[in-house]
């Protein structure tokens, strides 16, 4: 680091300005200069210490007066000291109350009781920007979890490998729920969440960082949330929404993992043309080989690319008639990976809300999602081009529908 930053905090709350300090006591990158019960007092006697950073709180219930109101208290700090950077902190879940408070001038909203990593990553954004170093950041890698025939697992996968990826790097993993039929993501996590994925898609002119991470819902473990919505819903998202809205998710995340609907509609399609990795599902059955066929063939005429499939083979030994090499040949594709068969262990952890990998860690299906994990963890790489920029889009081109049967997922 260059330099450290002069810092400033003004909060009432006695407790909160404790935790805050302990925080920034372990960076070296951060001095602490001054601390203010309120900002109209902190706007008269901070300019003495010229600080880089002022943490200020901010309330969206009520405030009795204009000077608690959040755009003002932000708008005073910044005509006071205009050359610092603002990080504001409350206890408001509201998308518009987060855009209200980077509209007055706060370069981060950060939820309160404030978390260690979230600012953290707060401060590294800051000390970036006085380097004079790009904001930019290497897009996250999206893994798809997909299958075209239900109850093979696709939600499982994708909350236990999002999990694992999330334990791995706190704040940096996101589970999308692409699907605009009631989530099962919320199910399997025992969450309930404010917003869904439709909250992002029919909000993509307003969706930069501070509003993506105001919609989301954490988990426990790190793992941030866009389930489904909570209700059955008509809508129908279109290509242009998913690819443009992954297109800034993956700006702000390492790993994006997407749980897909069976169908390959055009929104399934564009999920599937934006990821760098596709984990394709099937059983050892011949409905679901059949099936998968049909979607390998179709993959292959949209000129979607079939290097990036990785076949995974579900609870392998529950049948002896079918074997994983009339998978390989029904589906012209390698056999990337195999799940053993542990349907009590994995119904218990769905019905506590609890992912197996946490609930059960040393059952074989949690040892093996976990080793799965992590090589996705070690495959990460950049996508050579956003999937907005690709000129004919393969959900533009054509629209090709499985038919598959439904069911658990």
């Amino acid at each position: 680091m260059t330099s450290s930053l002069r810092t400033v905090i003004v909060d009432s709350d006695a407790d909160s300005v404790a935790a805050l300090k302990r925080i920034l006591a372990a960076s070296p990158s951060v001095v602490l200069v001054g601390e203010f019960v309120n900002a109209r007092q902190a706007a008269h006697e901070a300019p003495a210490r010229r600080p880089d950073l002022v943490i200020v709180e901010v309330d969206e219930a009520g405030p009795t007066s204009v000077a608690e109101q959040p755009a003002w208290v932000i708008g005073s700090l910044t005509r006071a000291l205009p050359g610092a950077a603002i990080f504001a902190t409350g206890q408001s879940t509201s998308a518009d109350f987060v855009i209200e408070v980077i509209r007055a001038g706060a370069l981060e909203f950060i939820r309160r009781p404030v978390e260690r990593e979230d600012l953290i990553s707060a401060l590294e954004k800051v000390l970036r920007l006085r380097r004079g170093a790009p904001a930019a950041r290497q897009p996250g890698h999206i893994a798809s979890v997909f299958s075209t025939k239900g109850g093979l697992g696709v939600t499982t996968m994708a909350t236990n490998l999002a999990v694992c990826l999330a334990e791995r790097a706190q704040g940096s993993t996101i589970l999308v729920d692409l699907d605009t039929r009631q989530s099962d993501v919320t199910t399997f996590l025992n969450l309930q969440p404010s917003y869904s994925i439709l909250d992002a898609l029919e909000n993509l002119e307003r969706l930069d960082e501070s509003f993506l991470r105001g919609l989301v819902t954490k988990h426990s473990s790190g793992l941030a949330i866009l389930p489904g919505p909570s209700r059955m819903e008509r809508n129908r998202l279109a290509a242009e929404q998913v690819q443009a809205g992954l297109d800034v998710i993956r700006a702000h995340f390492d790993h994006v993992v997407l749980d897909l609907k069976h169908d390959m509609d055009p929104a399934t399609i564009a999920a599937l043309e934006a990821s760098d990795s596709i984990l394709f599902l099937t059983g050892l059955d011949v409905s679901s080989l059949r099936s998968g066929a049909a979607a390998i063939a179709a993959f292959r005429h949209l000129g979607l690319g079939v290097q990036k499939v990785k076949v995974v083979v579900m609870r392998e030994g529950t049948g002896n008639d079918v074997t994983t090499k009339h998978a390989r040949e029904a589906l012209g594709l390698p056999i990337h990976w195999r799940t053993p068969s542990d349907y009590p262990t994995v119904v218990a952890s769905i019905n506590t809300g609890t992912p197996v990998v946490t609930a059960s860690p040393r059952s074989k299906v949690a040892r093996n999602l976990r080793e799965l994990a992590e090589q996705l963890a070690r495959g990460r790489r950049p996508a050579a081009e956003s999937a907005s920029s690709r000129v004919a889009s393969l959900a533009r081109r054509l629209v090709w529908t499985t038919k598959g049967t439904s069911g658990g997922r």
